[in-house]
């Protein structure tokens, strides 16, 4: 028989809402507002910017292709 006085344990279901209303409201915010609007366009551009450089040094690292020529490359794809 179970013992009718113990408590249950509810830290992980009182956690996980926690955690979901802190991503709800970033994500209200980042959609919501303009100053969201910049940041993720700001977030966009540095992104893309990290993604060139990765792309660059992928292909002088496999092709030994100068970087000035990838960079070059890649800028032309990527607009």
């Amino acid at each position: 028989m179970k013992n009718p006085f113990k408590k249950k344990d509810n830290t992980a279901i009182i956690a996980a809402v926690a955690v979901a209303s802190l991503a709800a409201g970033a994500v209200a915010y980042l959609f919501l507002t303009d100053n969201g609007s910049d940041l993720r366009s700001g977030w966009k551009k540095k992104i893309k910017d990290i993604a060139k450089d990765a792309a660059v040094d992928a292909i002088n690292k496999h092709t030994r292709i100068p970087k000035k020529i990838a960079r070059a490359a890649t800028e032309h794809v990527a607009n």
